[in-house]
């Protein structure tokens, strides 16, 4: 790939090589010479680069921004204009600021030559250059918007992600209070004060009731409380957390861990009686 755009600078030289030397004729020895011998030595520069690419970087980045204007200059002939038809056609597919700086010097020398009336071929320099611009400037365009969706979808897949493990880690922190909590109470009363202290609640109360009442924990609007109904070995319960806000009652994530601290009231008793005795539980 890089060879063959290399030949095809190459070839290009060649022809602007030829153009020149095509301009010198009728014209007198010194006239020649002055167009003559710089385009002799573009040529040899332009052969060199070609058959050593690792080689003279200076000429090949910059040998054509030099060269051209100072062989159009010193031909002294409007036709030489030509020249600079090429390099923007080529240069500007590829690396446009260059394309550009042809494109002023175009103008320039079409101010030079015509004088206020180069300006009437400014349109046409300029249609040139946005012509051989375009194909790259679409594909670009397409890569960017290509990019920007991808780029679009990425982020909104990373959010997703981000948000459920945002929530996963505050379950978890929830949960390993409740666990924590578990693990320094020795008695039922102390788990529940401490359960009741650790979430803000504003009181906790267990009350046996007949199985199957509850199926599944409910929230109570009215008295703003959540039950949890509780199987224990000697019969059911119900844990009651009273809140004094109406709206913790919709976080499901706070309910949801108190479900689970609820329910783990049984590591602690076997059932209410009517004198109901605690039993601690080693954990």
């Amino acid at each position: 790939m890089l060879r063959d755009i290399a030949l095809i600078f190459f070839g290009l030289r060649v022809l602007l090589f030829a153009f020149f030397l095509s301009l010198t004729i009728n014209k007198t020895t010194t006239q020649q010479a002055l167009v003559v011998i710089p385009a002799v030595l573009y040529l040899i520069l332009a052969v060199y680069v070609f058959l050593y690419p690792g080689r003279l970087k200076v000429f090949k980045n910059y040998g054509d921004l030099v060269f051209l204007p100072l062989l159009v200059f010193l031909s002294g002939q409007k036709e030489a204009l030509l020249a600079f038809i090429p390099p923007i056609a080529l240069y500007s597919s590829r690396k446009v600021f260059d394309g550009m700086l042809f494109l002023w010097i175009l103008v320039g020398f079409s101010f030079y030559h015509y004088g206020v009336w180069g300006a009437v071929l400014f349109p046409a320099f300029l249609a040139l250059f946005i012509a051989s611009l375009h194909p790259d400037l679409v594909d670009m365009l397409k890569k960017e918007r290509f990019y920007i969706r991808k780029l679009r979808k990425s982020y909104h897949e990373l959010s997703k992600e981000y948000a459920e493990m945002e929530k996963y880690m505050q379950t978890s922190n929830r949960i390993k209070r409740v666990m924590d909590e578990l693990l320094r109470s020795t008695t039922l009363k102390e788990y529940l004060m401490n359960i009741k202290n650790s979430f803000g609640l504003k009181g906790v109360s267990i009350r046996p009731i007949q199985e199957g009442t509850y199926k599944e924990p409910v929230v109570d609007m009215v008295n703003l409380c959540f039950h949890v109904p509780v199987k224990l070995e000697n019969g059911e319960v119900s844990v009651m957390f009273f809140f004094d806000n109406p709206i913790r009652l919709y976080d499901k994530d706070v309910l949801k861990t108190l479900e689970i601290a609820g329910k783990l009231i049984n590591l602690y008793i076997e059932g209410l009686e009517d004198n109901p005795q605690t039993r601690a539980i080693a954990l």
